[in-house]
């Protein structure tokens, strides 16, 4: 099965482990300012916006491979 087509019951639970550990540092430095000082909630929407974006690109430059 192609990466893209994993589902969810497909990941071991350490995996979803570590995918939970990182979409709490990507918050964290989204939501305390880290990177940007005191984001409202639509410039945290737009920036989620960005990654999902970017992340579909890959997606589709990797089945292009």
């Amino acid at each position: 099965m192609p990466m893209e087509e994993k589902k969810l019951e497909g990941i071991s639970p350490y995996r979803m482990n570590q995918i939970v550990k990182t979409a709490s540092v990507i918050t964290e430095q989204l939501v305390n300012g880290r990177h940007l000082f005191q984001p409202t909630y639509h410039e945290c929407e737009i920036c989620i916006e960005l990654v999902a974006e970017a992340i579909r690109k890959s997606k589709n430059e990797y089945r292009r491979k």
